[in-house]
């Protein structure tokens, strides 16, 4: 413990440095240059200390010292935490778009002193981690995104219709709604019904809607039939039929208390997702068995249907009554903050089914999820025991919801009769598959104590161990245990203790048939992963790193589409988000290759340790996995746990039993029984807190909210399902669609503005401008281009136009030598003196039925000079580096492709086409690109796997070409070699062109650790 001799608080030695730093006290300031923590610093620069971080939070002097993911003792777990979803503190405006020089430029503390003779012995000797070689990883996932080979159910009753309804969904909505004739109905006209959709969907507030109808002439104007909010909302209320279940308001009785609770019936809301027609042709019935080959050794796992929970529960319900249609019914519990000052709380349940197909599931937009109820968020303040508090909420929780499921049971076993929307009725047996939910909820929901797997019997000791044998909790055991509690309280209190499990009085799951709550537990990548050993792995490395050094080298990283940067560093951020989680996890690995360590060790097993953490990341989101990925994913876990033991050397961690941690022994089993991750991912239930109650909450006056909140949703509900029915109305029923293959998101499509961002750039200026001065030309053959010889003068503009020459020559003939092809590029003369240039190129994600979404850029290349703001600053140039395909590249993998900076793109107009292309084999591409090649890719770099490339330079200057947009694949980001400190001259603007060697980021973005392999 450190005392700081300004203020006589206590520090650790870390937060005894990060006080000094960050303090705005005088008194700790001027120990600032006694404590020699920073020798480099003037006396002048103590007032740079005050204004170095202008949002300042006093609260983060006090430095956490415990451990967020360790044992927990069952009173400190507050149920349900306060707190446990508050949404994250804005993080200094970082999120901005456009390059913040200040920023950039800003005061960041000094290096530390490198550190000498490196002791690297040790971590040598066992260089060899036994990563996938990139060939056999494409190898393993080539079957990925391919049409796997399916076989059915072996009884061909599963699944089967019982009959045909005489009317679709669609037709018996129009059959009760009045004045069907009409399109709009029951609105006047298109315009009235538009307005009303957007009043209900998109609009402001009910009081602010109102006032605007109230402006003299509009409501004559546009023809509505509703004169404010009141008469729209008595037509939705009165007027459209409701399709899906109207809310409940019921007390439950728990400890002689009545607490409120609002929820749907759980079977009618059941109903009215298999019956909406909008996801009739989707559903799937019956279970099945995706195999990646034709022999059927390798399994497929994608789906709910293609796992083997689905099908083992159809083979059981077989057995007793052929014909059943399984119904998956997916839950998840959350509690929230519905406003930013914590004085208020609400408790979600949500549910949707498994026969929706998964792309459907989590977007939002579709409505897929039903909000189940709106549990009671009680803190119980009037029992004055904190035990009996807490038991008591688990009890009031575990009420709720066995009131809410309860319809289940029958139905489940013995089925009921469901029509979808097509209107064919099969029997239908709604089982509760699975509960996704984080830790917390998890433990509430299984009644397991704080600290332990709610899944398995692995004692607490052993949670670090990655070969302890673990089994599935007793389920037959821990029914028998709670059995007793009617018969003897001591007996059934001890019987309870003895299985692992709390003593509550009815946990909902009881009852319910064909479901194992330990086995439903899903894994949950949010809380587990981002939120979990992400969150943990991030302050290991600031705990064994220099913050300093880290900051630094945060502030460094080159700019790209799928990278945020973090200008200020990453070590003052507090209450970090899932989503900036995320965000850092994009470039971890590079911030620590070759950063120092304490006590002089050499840092290979940390690079291990987080390529491998971070492989399981990535591979445990895949949305398709066979066999042989899930055994990627095992071996990336071993790989964690064989490299884990630098943070014990460092004495971060005196162990390892952390349950989120241990959680990812779980996930292999998991995907095999209930499909991949997307599946279950609670970051689309997080995002339903938005739509669903936060929404919802802030259209009520905040006086008996729930009730205002519930008939908010069931107008938007109607007004949604009504929607769709003009929709048929107006299209009719879509064609059916074949089944597409998992969804790999390999494809990208480019797209280009309509217009240039500049019509006419001098060619004298593309040198200045476009920093393509210092550029030797050299003739490389590519697909359709070629690299340029060097010139005399590299400074001279005449290195594009010769580039340009060039490529003119090698696409009109193809099949000239070197030599040639330089004779006659010296006789091309350009017919111009100008060119039209774009400064980005954009890419949208193709599907794998090959529709394109044009809805969201899910990649795009800067091609764009400095330039000034509106406040006059000045803006740092912007060209980002790309994967180019050279002729032969694949869908994934390296080979055939190489690392580009682009400098210009640019477009002729068409009449230098046709002088330039007067008769070529091959119609001219409409954007060409000017770039700076790095070196060809090599084998991985050991250690941390990556590839490393350099500048491509002849005679001291860089290789340069003109090739067709068409062949730049996607962006790439690059790791600066930072070496073991980072110099302090580089910016993140400048770094790539003052550093010599960089490694490509594989884990810029999925696609990028997908196909950069």
């Amino acid at each position: 413990m450190n005392t700081c001799p300004g203020c006589a608080k206590n520090f650790e030695h870390t937060g005894y440095t990060h006080h000094l730093a960050q303090t705005i006290n005088p008194s700790c300031a001027a120990q600032l240059q006694l404590s020699g923590l920073f020798p480099e610093l003037e006396d002048g620069d103590s007032d740079s200390l005050d204004g170095g971080d202008d949002d300042f939070d006093s609260h983060r002097l006090t430095e956490f010292t415990g451990d967020y993911f360790g044992y927990y003792d069952e009173q400190d777990l507050e149920w349900p935490d306060d707190n446990h979803d508050e949404p994250p503190l804005e993080s200094d405006g970082e999120e901005e778009e456009d390059h913040d020089a200040a920023l950039e430029h800003g005061w960041e503390r000094p290096a530390d002193p490198v550190q000498q003779d490196i002791d690297s012995g040790g971590d040598l000797e066992n260089s060899d981690d036994s990563q996938p070689h990139p060939a056999e990883r494409q190898e393993v996932e080539a079957p990925l995104g391919h049409q796997p080979i399916i076989e059915k159910f072996p009884r061909r009753h599963a699944g089967a219709p019982v009959h045909h309804s005489r009317t679709t969904a669609f037709e018996s909505y129009k059959n009760v709604l009045q004045g069907a004739e009409n399109v709009w109905a029951p609105f006047a006209s298109r315009i009235d019904y538009e307005v009303a959709k957007w009043a209900k969907l998109h609009g402001s507030g009910s009081t602010a809607f109102s006032e605007l109808l109230a402006i003299d002439g509009l409501r004559d104007a546009l023809g509505l039939s509703y004169q404010n909010t009141r008469e729209l909302n008595q037509i939705i209320d009165r007027q459209l039929p409701c399709r899906r279940p109207r809310f409940k308001h019921e007390e439950i009785i728990v400890a002689d208390e009545a607490f409120d609770v609002y929820s749907h019936d759980v079977m009618e809301c059941v109903k009215a997702l298999y019956s909406d027609p909008k996801f009739s042709q989707h559903l799937n019935y019956a279970p099945e068995r995706h195999y990646a080959d034709a022999d059927k050794t390798i399994r497929m796992y994608h789906d709910i249907h293609t796992g083997k929970w689905w099908w083992s529960t159809q083979a059981k319900l077989e057995t007793k009554k052929p014909g059943a249609t399984v119904i998956p019914i997916i839950l998840s519990s959350d509690k929230t903050q519905v406003t930013m000052f914590r004085n208020k709380s609400a408790y979600p349940v949500y549910m949707t089914i498994g026969n929706i197909p998964k792309e459907i599931r989590r977007k939002p937009s579709q409505w897929a999820w039903i909000l189940l109820a709106y549990l009671p968020t009680s803190k119980l303040d009037h029992i004055t025991n904190k035990a009996a508090r807490h038991r008591t909420a688990t009890n009031l929780f575990h009420a709720c919801l066995h009131h809410i499921l309860e319809p289940l049971k029958v139905p489940g076993e013995d089925g009921v009769a469901m029509a979808s929307g097509d209107g064919v009725v099969r029997r239908g047996h709604p089982i509760v598959g699975c509960y996704a939910a984080d830790y917390p909820e998890q433990l509430l929901t299984t009644g397991i104590k704080s600290g332990e797997c709610p899944k398995c019997d692995i004692p607490h000791t052993e949670l670090g161990s990655p070969h302890f044998p673990v089994n599935l909790r007793d389920l037959d055991a821990i029914l028998a245990a709670l059995s007793l509690v009617d018969e003897d309280y001591d007996l059934w209190r001890r019987a309870c203790q003895e299985c692992g499990i709390k003593p509550i009085f009815k946990l909902f799951w009881l009852d319910l048939l064909h479901t194992n709550i330990f086995q439903s537990i899903t894994p949950d990548v949010l809380h587990q992963l981002y939120q979990g050993i992400i969150k943990h792995l991030i302050e290991w490395i600031k705990e064994a790193c220099s913050e300093a050094e880290i900051d630094a080298r945060c502030r460094r990283l080159p700019p790209n589409h799928n990278i945020r940067l973090f200008l200020k560093g990453i070590s003052h951020l507090s209450r970090v988000s899932g989503t900036e989680h995320n965000q850092i996890c994009r470039f971890l690995l590079g911030i620590v290759i070759g950063i120092q360590l304490p006590g002089n060790l050499n840092n290979a097993r940390l690079t291990r340790a987080i390529r491998a953490i971070l492989e399981f990341l990535y591979l445990a989101q895949y949305p398709c996995h066979t066999d042989q990925t899930l055994a990627l994913l095992d071996d990336a876990l071993t790989r964690f746990h064989d490299n884990k033991d630098i943070f014990l050397d460092l004495g971060i961690r005196s162990n390892f039993n952390l349950p989120k941690l241990h959680s990812f022994r779980h996930y292999v089993h998991m995907i095999k029984m209930y499909g991949t991750t997307d599946n279950y991912n609670t970051e689309y239930t997080e995002r339903l807190h938005i739509d669903l109650t936060k929404d919802a909450y802030r259209a009520t006056n905040h006086k008996d909210e729930y009730s205002q909140m519930t008939l908010w949703l069931e107008r938007r509900e109607k007004m949604l399902w009504h929607d769709n029915f003009v929709q048929w109305r107006l299209v009719g029923d879509l064609a059916l669609q074949e089944r597409s293959p998992p969804d790999m998101d390999y494809r990208r499509a480019i797209k280009m503005t309509k217009h240039p961002t500049i019509k006419r750039v001098p060619l004298d200026l593309i040198m200045q401008d476009y920093g393509a001065e210092g550029t030797t030309i050299q003739m490389v053959s590519l697909n359709n281009s070629l690299q340029a010889q060097p010139e005399m003068n590299p400074y001279s503009a005449t290195f594009f136009t010769a580039a340009l020459a060039r490529y003119v020559v090698g696409r009109n003939q193809p099949g000239l030598s070197a030599a040639q092809l330089e004779r006659e590029a010296a006789h091309i003369i350009l017919p111009f003196d100008a060119v039209a240039t774009f400064h980005r190129i954009k890419f949208h994600a193709i599907d794998a039925r090959g529709f394109r979404d044009s809805s969201s850029t899910v990649d795009s290349v800067h091609s764009q000079p400095s330039r000034k703001d509106k406040r006059g600053h000045t803006i740092p140039a912007h060209f980002d580096t790309v994967l180019v395909n050279e002729g032969d590249g694949g869908i994934t993998g390296v080979n055939g492709y190489r690392v580009a900076q682009v400098r210009v793109i640019f477009t002729l107009t068409s009449k230098a086409m046709d002088l330039l292309f007067p008769a070529g084999p091959v119609k001219p591409p409409a954007h060409l690109a000017y770039v700076e090649w790095f070196t060809p890719f090599q084998q991985p770099e050991s250690h941390h796997g990556l590839y490393k490339i350099s500048r491509l330079m002849r005679h001291g200057e860089r290789l340069a070409s003109i090739i067709d947009v068409s062949d730049i694949r996607r962006s790439v980001h690059l790791f600066p070699n930072f070496g073991a400190v980072v110099p302090r001259e580089w910016t993140s603007s400048t770094v790539l062109e003052l550093c010599s060697s960089f490694f490509v980021n594989l884990f810029s973005d999925r696609h990028a650790y997908l196909t950069i392999v």
